[in-house]
């Protein structure tokens, strides 16, 4: 190998000797731009892939953030003006604890923390300050743990003590909100907010907070003391409720068998809220003698010789008797009306030119009755409750749908064809550098010792160089010679010894 190296070497020497200036300038060129082509597209292909690392940052959490990046020596990117730090996706774990062991990003507002330092001489009304701000602070990060919760501000008033009870008015709180983008809180996370701020102050009453969002609007209601208020919002809750269940069981059972986006489902509940409470006795008309009583009388007349008899007999029978005590929890369904509209199904024909095209047809009347049973199966239909079943089937406007798909189909088809290209111009680049190589060792035409001592002929390396015209007149006359001296020796020997006498007579 060591050999090979050295003789490799030496050749490739005396072909650059060879080369003209301009064959030298090029061979350098291709060479410096084929080792910049692949350590371009080197730096290219595995280049990091930045991931965010924080976002909606405020500007200290930001600056005390890139400060520590660039101590770690972390590269980094900023994003939506400042607010959003982007590192790359295999520093974002290690990089997170770091920070967290930092303390950053520090938490919002100020928190209990406010009272580890112990200042002497603070009045009692900066230590009432001190902690209805502590109090705020901690509400605002527990809010902001909330999924759909980017930013929140909590105002609590909470009044001074008065000496007579009736004169002492009660705490109020006002939390403003700001939502991630197309997020939406629902009732029951409003709720829970709101019973999260009641519990944490001593005598705050949930009707006495008001959550806003950054819009202004109101998200909160004012629950009212009246308890049949109270509990008509509950029923309406529940409605919606087991309206909803139904509709998701019909909608995925729908999706599985027609596919997605080719049904929709509507469910309308009417629910009974009457709680009932009754006794019902009931008794056996099959009566069963339990007992019989008789007295009889004979009174007799001597004088007149006479007598009069009297009977009376009583029976008791036995009654069975039944007492049931019944009681009818509420919210027991009425009645369901249920709508489904489904689409029209997928066929494939042909135009007159043979070729296919896609029409949408109406489905025949045994698959909506088909549907019908599902449905009905589902929901559990009753007919003494008169509930109601309506399939209809329209052609539904997939247009958006499809233009969605097809914008979905276009990023993954730039997805795939832009990861294509990079392995693609690395394997190019590979090809180019491995031609090259190869067409340099042709020039050389490197022989191994073993091969040219058997030969016992010395090789001439082939330049592709341009060569004179007497040069190659010169080549020509000793590849001539070379053949004849190895078809008739003998006569070249003549005609050496000839010359040789010829340069003696001369001398």
């Amino acid at each position: 190998m060591n050999e090979f190296f050295q003789n490799f070497l030496i050749q490739a020497r005396e072909v650059w000797g060879k080369l003209s200036p301009n064959q030298r300038f090029a061979m350098a060129g291709v060479t410096f731009l084929t080792i910049i082509g692949m350590i371009v597209l080197l730096i290219w292909v595995q280049r990091p892939k930045y991931e965010v690392l924080y976002s909606g940052l405020g500007e200290e959490d930001a600056n005390n953030i890139v400060m520590e990046l660039q101590a770690r020596q972390v590269p980094y990117k900023m994003g939506q003006n400042g607010t959003t730090i982007l590192v790359p996706s295999t520093e974002v774990p290690e990089t997170r604890l770091e920070l967290a062991g930092k303390g950053l990003p520090r938490a919002s507002g100020v928190g209990y923390e406010i009272f580890d330092k112990v200042n002497i001489g603070v009045t009692d009304f900066v230590q009432k300050i001190n902690y209805r701000r502590a109090l705020e602070g901690e509400l605002v990060r527990s809010i902001e743990t909330v999924r759909s919760v980017d930013k929140a501000r909590v105002h609590i008033v909470i009044p001074e003590e008065r000496l007579f009870s009736e004169d002492q008015n009660v705490p109020t709180a006002s939390v403003m909100l700001k939502l991630k983008p197309t997020a939406e809180l629902k009732e029951m996370q409003i709720r829970g907010i709101t019973n999260l701020v009641a519990s944490s102050i001593e005598g705050l009453e949930p009707a006495a907070i008001t959550i806003i969002d950054s819009y202004g609007n109101m998200l909160s209601s004012i629950e009212s003391v009246d308890p049949m208020v109270k509990l008509t919002a509950h029923q309406l809750e529940l409605r919606q409720r087991m309206e909803d269940y139904l509709t998701k069981k019909i909608q995925s059972l729908l999706n599985s068998v027609l596919g997605n986006g080719n049904a929709v489902v509507r469910v309308s509940a009417e629910i009974d809220f009457k709680k009932i409470d009754q006794t019902i006795k009931t008794y056996d008309p099959n009566t069963v003698v339990r007992g019989e009583q008789r007295e009889e009388t004979v009174q007799s007349n001597q004088t007149e010789n006479t007598s009069q008899s009297r009977e009376s007999a009583i029976t008791n029978f036995e009654i069975n008797e039944t007492m049931e005590h019944v009681v009818s929890q509420a919210g027991s369904i009425r009645r369901l009306t249920v709508a489904v509209f489904v689409n029209y199904v997928q066929q494939i024909t042909q135009d007159a030119s043979g070729n296919e095209v896609v029409q949408r047809v109406p489905r025949v009347q045994s698959d909506l009755d088909n549907i019908t049973s599902i449905v009905q199966n589902t929901v559990g239909y009753d007919q003494l409750r008169n509930d109601q079943v309506i399939i209809s089937q329209f052609n539904f406007d997939t247009s958006q749908i499809d233009e969605q798909r097809q914008a979905l189909e276009q990023a993954e088809r730039r997805e795939f064809w832009y990861g294509v290209s990079q392995k693609l111009l690395l394997v190019i680049s590979i090809l180019i550098f491995v031609l090259f190589a190869r067409s340099l060792l042709r020039s050389l035409k490197i022989l191994p010792p073993k091969e040219a001592a058997e030969e016992g002929i010395e090789t001439a390396v082939p330049i592709e160089e341009e060569i004179s015209l007497e040069a190659q007149k010169r080549a020509q006359i000793q590849e001539q010679v070379m053949i004849f001296a190895k078809e008739k020796p003998a006569n070249v020997a003549k005609l050496i010894k000839t010359w040789m006498v010829e340069d003696e007579s001369n001398d």
